[in-house]
């Protein structure tokens, strides 16, 4: 049995298809370093026999059931539990769908022209998770892309029409198209070194009342949000084979340091391993 304070070790794998990304987490029993309060622009998905999932997600615990698929919705703050220790090897497979890619398969399918939105941490549905896990396979051997491509269709369409609802409204209305505005510009001038004042003055608010609004709407603060936006376009590059250091540069960090420590820290792994799963 490993000593509680053995680190444990992870290999990975991912893929990307059609803009989804598709991750394969291999642990061996150690110690996992927790990761911090983080949220993405994609919904996150993930499957594992091996353990139970454990999130903080809207403001409570929630437990995923082994064999069930967890599922987070676009936007909203979450991290795994700080319990982490693992008594046996265990396997995680993820999928980050965008949320433009989910709201255009629900406004396809009819259903609805918002986003969907998911009120559970997770599904029970043996279809579903077959579909998942049939997909994870197929991204392993030789199959034709078409059959991969038609596997992605049929679990995202039986995610929506299955579990999904329509999105509910944003309560702070008298802020949201301020935040929409610092949201965009964030993530189109993610490398940009914005003040919180300069901020402000795109929303037409305060810096105070934009701070207190923007955690509210999101989670997180700007800088925090900042932060979620720069290391997911750093992923999307290492998958290119980019260099560590010039993603670091080109992503907006002041070194490679402060990319690698941010990278590891809502990622779990650092730059050169998570390039080195593909």
């Amino acid at each position: 049995m490993s000593d509680s304070k053995t680190p444990a070790s992870i290999e990975l794998r991912l893929w990307e298809l059609n803009g989804v990304v598709i991750e394969r987490y291999r642990y061996s029993s150690g110690f996992v370093e927790p990761l911090s309060k983080h949220s993405h622009d994609e919904y996150q998905f993930g499957l594992s026999f091996d353990c139970q999932g454990e999130y903080n997600y809207r403001g409570e615990l929630h437990y995923i059931p082994t064999g069930s698929l967890s599922i987070l919705q676009s936007g909203e703050v979450h991290a795994p539990s700080e319990r982490r220790y693992l008594e046996s090897p265990a396997t995680f497979l993820m999928m980050y769908a965008s949320s433009v890619l989910m709201q255009t398969v629900a406004t396809e399918l009819a259903r609805s022209t918002s986003l969907p939105f998911f009120q559970t941490t997770y599904a029970v549905d043996q279809t579903l998770v077959n579909l998942f896990l049939h997909l994870h396979e197929c991204l392993e051997t030789p199959v034709s892309k078409l059959q991969q491509d038609s596997l992605l269709v049929l679990l995202l369409t039986r995610l929506i029409e299955h579990h999904a609802h329509q999105c509910p409204p944003i309560q702070l209305k008298k802020a949201k198209s301020a935040i929409q505005r610092v949201c965009a510009f964030l993530h189109e001038e993610y490398t940009t070194n914005v003040s919180l004042q300069e901020l402000a003055s795109l929303a037409g608010l305060s810096s105070f009342y934009l701070c207190r609004a923007f955690r509210k709407a999101t989670g997180m603060t700007p800088h925090a949000y900042q932060i979620q936006v720069r290391i997911d376009r750093a992923k999307r590059l290492l998958m290119q084979g980019r260099a560590i250091s010039e993603v670091a540069f080109e992503t907006g960090f002041y070194d490679q340091s402060h990319f690698g420590s941010n990278f590891k820290r809502l990622v779990g792994v650092t730059p050169g391993q998570y390039q080195k799963g593909q």
